[in-house]
């Protein structure tokens, strides 16, 4: 057989200043962002992000430059992100609720000495040794997409960083392909397609899932309203008239959602897209009373971009109306590119209904990891391990149980501590479960409510009624603020530790805490 190549021509590139083109040759006036005070256009939006590419293409940044981004939740969010695609750069999306020493880690990580952000937090990264440049300084006349080649594909696209529940976090590196390919992907899992005229709604974080979400709804032509938290009074105005069809909700969101409108449903919202944790059964009934059966489930990390996993509104659906669920709560089918394997402690893959950690491969999966050591390439072909426990049913659907590294051993018992929060939830606002070190039974599982009221414990141990006695925890602890990154996310390892600073364990068959 004569031996082929490809030519130079078809070489792996992403034409990411073709794409924006069309873009806005079919879109160019219509509304593409608003902030809940003012908007800006598909023209505009992509102007003012070619302008900034080409000034960053000038002064040196190359494809896989790392280029470092501390912005809130507003409109120069979105053309920035566009422009450092634009310009090929890798993208450093910190959380611009990071504080001092985390953006020198995540910096000093990263390998970023340009950062853009506002005009107030220049000094603060000037400080940390960075050139900053604030976006109310940068030019709004817009620019040409002409002259912005194509960029490699393999070329660092976006460097993120993992939640650091269980330590500090690592640098997850994804190429400009992945990217590419991540975004298709994004929108071949839609059950119910968005275009001109729709609108979604956003309140996370731009740089996590928000942002991944709206480029697929830009491509297509749709408007998104990005606001900067969940705001009750912009929300009721908002929803109430009749303008949102799809709103981005994690199960952080949608339980303050729930909160705020109690006894309200607002008609209209084709799609809530939910992720980034487990939704319990008491959560997914406020969320259809609030909306309607309009809730689709995925699976989504760092390491791969969301969606992993999809349970459509059908079957999300069907499935919260299942009999008493088995371990675990389901986050649906593999999505279209990814493939999920569960496997056991020796490694070898389990078989249904199994539970073992998750592993996960896919064309849009991360290149690597930067740690202390430097990049740590992930091997050709190699699954990705994540750390989640799960197990797959005799549908082919994923059930996840909670984390390796929180297992908690308890008498001899392996425990999941995600299986008592879910049977806490709507006990308290937030219930956060974690295991303090235990000479006499190896761990103690402790119960800590956010919010909570004195009668909470009562109405705990009477949630924890159907749970085998070994599962109970041994104290309940009532605290103002349950520890959270900056994702939202609660932190057992902090919890933990908060407890230990406030409780001494005394220790024993019949264990208690005191206050120190």
């Amino acid at each position: 057989m004569r031996e082929t190549t490809l030519p130079e021509i078809v070489r792996d590139i992403v034409p990411w200043a073709s794409d924006l083109q069309s873009v806005r040759a079919a879109f160019g006036e219509r509304p593409c962002i608003h902030d809940g005070e003012r908007g800006l256009d598909f023209a505009g939006m992509i102007g003012r992000a070619a302008t900034l590419a080409h000034r960053l293409r000038a002064r040196g940044v190359a494809p896989g430059t790392p280029v470092a981004t501390s912005l809130p939740n507003g409109i120069p969010a979105v053309w920035t992100a566009a422009a450092l695609r634009l310009a090929g750069a890798a993208e450093v999306a910190l959380n611009a609720a990071l504080a001092g020493e985390e953006r020198r880690y995540c910096l000093a990580l990263s390998g970023a000495g340009l950062v853009l952000t506002t005009r107030a937090q220049v000094p603060a990264f000037a400080a940390l040794g960075c050139e900053a440049i604030a976006v109310e300084d940068l030019p709004d006349a817009p620019g040409e997409l002409a002259g912005l080649p194509p960029v490699p594909g393999d070329a660092f696209g976006r460097i993120s960083f993992t939640s650091g529940t269980t330590g500090r976090p690592k640098a997850i590196v994804h190429t400009h392909a992945a990217r590419w390919i991540a975004n298709l992907l994004q929108r071949a899992s839609w059950s119910v397609m968005p275009g001109p005229g729709s609108r979604l709604l956003l309140m996370t974080p731009f740089v996590h899932g928000a942002g991944m979400l709206f480029q697929a709804f830009c491509d297509r032509g749709a408007e998104c309203v990005l606001l900067d938290g969940v705001d009750p009074p912009k929300l009721e105005a908002l929803l109430s008239s009749g303008g949102i069809d799809f709103i981005f909700a994690p199960p952080t969101v949608l339980a303050k959602l729930a909160a705020a409108f109690p006894d309200r449903h607002f008609p209209g919202v084709r799609t809530v897209f939910t992720g980034t944790a487990p939704l319990v059964p008491a959560l997914y009934a406020k969320a259809r009373a609030l909306f309607g059966p309009v809730v689709r489930v995925t699976y989504g990390k760092s390491e791969i971009v969301n969606p992993i996993t999809v349970l459509s509104p059908e079957q999300t659906e069907a499935c919260y109306a299942e009999a008493a669920p088995h371990e675990g709560v389901c986050v649906g089918f593999p999505a279209t590119g990814v493939e999920v394997e569960i496997r056991g402690d020796t490694g070898a893959p389990c078989g249904p209904e199994e539970v073992g950690e998750v592993h996960l491969r896919a064309r849009h999966m991360l290149r690597g990891l930067i740690d202390a050591s430097g990049f740590r390439p992930l091997p050709p072909g190699a699954f990705h391990d994540t750390g989640d426990l799960g197990r797959v049913d005799a549908q082919g659907r994923l059930h996840l149980a909670g984390r390796m590294a929180d297992v908690i051993k308890s008498g001899g018992y392996k425990i999941h501590p995600d299986e008592i929060e879910r049977a806490l939830a709507g006990t308290a606002p937030a219930v956060s479960v974690v295991a303090l070190p235990s000479e006499y039974w190896g761990e103690v599982i402790v119960a800590v409510a956010e919010g909570a009221d004195a009668a909470w414990p009562d109405r705990a141990r009477a949630a924890l009624a159907g749970l085998a006695r070994y599962k109970h925890p041994r104290a309940f602890i009532a605290v103002e603020e349950i520890a959270r990154n900056a994702q939202g996310k609660a932190m057992r390892r902090l919890v933990r530790e908060r407890l230990l600073a406030r409780y001494r364990l005394i220790d024993g068959p019949h264990p208690l805490l005191e206050r120190r």
